[in-house]
């Protein structure tokens, strides 16, 4: 298998200029398949018609499903279909991968990772910008070096990760252990995530498999 045969569906706004779609294209340049699902142009994301979403055709057979949390803010539609893409996607065998970051009004980060938190069983990679690990150690009150094993440890995700940029730090905690990997090039903590999910399936299996896909 190459990068070429990695099938990613990922939903978000249609101004296109969410994480859901960032990981998305990061993911399309660097040759997956992709597919990004929105609502139509004639409609408003907030309110529409989400019931027409196919979800069970659009995960059949696809690797990763990629959500922003912070989606679940622009109304409810949008949250409806978050969620029915998740539960969908987890029948169809599609493993989730969840980005969380700080929305536009800071305060509503309780909403987002309150939507997570609700829905944590069914996510498989589990993705912290580097500015959301201090506002949900903040609101979790746990410290920010421990944060990721905790919410490990508590949600049972396989995979709970970020990347530090500046110090070219890959950090995941998985169910086999802990990785902290230093990268050749410094990587967009989403431009990370997404070389991260398209390499997992073609890194092997157990600790090794994870610190080879950490190198990006």
């Amino acid at each position: 298998m190459s990068i070429s045969e990695i099938n990613i569906v990922a939903f978000g706004n249609p101004n296109r200029q969410d994480n859901a779609f960032t990981v998305s294209s990061y993911s399309d340049s660097i040759g997956a398949q992709t597919r990004f699902i929105t609502c139509n142009d004639n409609e408003l994301f907030s309110t529409f018609n989400h019931g027409k979403i196919d979800w069970r055709e659009s995960t059949n057979g696809i690797h990763w499903l990629v959500n922003s949390a912070e989606t679940i803010l622009s109304g409810d539609s949008p949250k409806s279909a978050v969620g029915a893409g998740m539960t969908f996607g987890e029948l169809e065998g599609a493993k989730m991968v969840m980005i969380v970051d700080v929305p536009e009004i800071p305060e509503d980060i309780s909403k987002s990772w309150g939507f997570v938190i609700s829905r944590i069983r069914q996510i498989h990679v589990l993705f912290f910008t580097p500015r959301a690990l201090d506002a949900i150690s903040k609101l979790e009150q746990i410290s920010v070096e421990n944060l990721l094993k905790e919410i490990r440890n508590r949600g049972l995700v396989p995979h709970v990760c970020t990347y530090l940029n500046d110090e070219k730090k890959a950090m995941v905690e998985h169910s086999m252990g802990s990785a902290c990997i230093i990268t050749e090039h410094s990587f967009q903590p989403l431009e990370w995530l997404a070389r991260y999910i398209c390499n997992l399936p073609l890194s092997g299996t157990g600790s090794s498999g994870v610190k080879n896909a950490c190198l990006g």
